[in-house]
């Protein structure tokens, strides 16, 4: 696979390279472990392995034992070139330096179609290759039995609180009732009071008929 970018930052590489091996021969004779301790520090967002895999089912088992987005296993022999030659070294550094935007990049394209990505990660074997992996799975669907059990108690909780909302509705409308009529009763009453306060005394004398009542009309 054809890495872009690969003659710029094999410039920057060797320009810091060469710089080191200014300060002293021991830094530009350092030894493989010592680069990869190096490379480890410069890229600590990145789980960098060194693994030379016989067989696929080596390669499976060291992808199902990784976990996250930022993995990348590295051929002894590459990284013994890389130490060794700033132009190897950069050429790989830089598929190092893209894991982790790669990795989320896989992340969202395996969301979108609907599933949930576990692990991602680069394999750079012995012969230079470098291939890509990921690991993913299918959202967990719904059960539908169970969607539709919720499905019916909520319609159910529904019924029920509409229900009590209904009989607190009666309830205010009898007590609204009640109160209407004995207000009604309250007023009969008091018509009723008024009304034999205003009538004539029965026991007032009505003259005797033929006879008006005697006038003293004497000076």
């Amino acid at each position: 696979m054809a890495v872009t970018g690969v003659n710029d930052y094999a410039n920057a590489y060797a320009a810091s390279t060469n710089a080191a091996s200014a300060k002293g021969s021991s830094e530009a004779n350092r030894t493989t472990q010592e680069y990869l301790t190096e490379l480890k520090q410069k890229y600590p967002d990145v789980n960098i392995t060194v693994a030379d895999f016989s067989n696929i089912e080596q390669r499976k088992s060291y992808m199902f034992s990784c976990s996250g987005y930022s993995n990348v296993a590295i051929s002894s022999k590459i990284i013994a070139k890389m130490a060794s030659d700033p132009a190897v070294a950069a050429k790989y550094e830089k598929v190092i330096a893209d894991a982790p935007d790669l990795g989320e990049r896989f992340k969202k394209e395996i969301s979108a179609m609907g599933g949930e990505q576990i692990a991602c990660g680069t394999v750079i074997d012995k012969d230079g290759k470098v291939t890509y992996w990921g690991i993913s799975r299918a959202k967990p669907r719904e059960n539908p039995g169970t969607v539709y059990k919720e499905k019916v108690q909520k319609q159910l909780a529904e019924k029920r609180e509409k229900k009590k909302k209904e009989e607190r509705l009666k309830e205010k409308r009898l007590e609204q009732a009640e109160t209407a009529e004995q207000l009604l009763e309250k007023m009969k009453a008091t018509s009723k009071a008024d009304a034999l306060e205003n009538t004539p005394d029965s026991t007032e004398k009505i003259p005797e008929n033929g006879k008006g009542t005697q006038v003293d009309f004497t000076i």
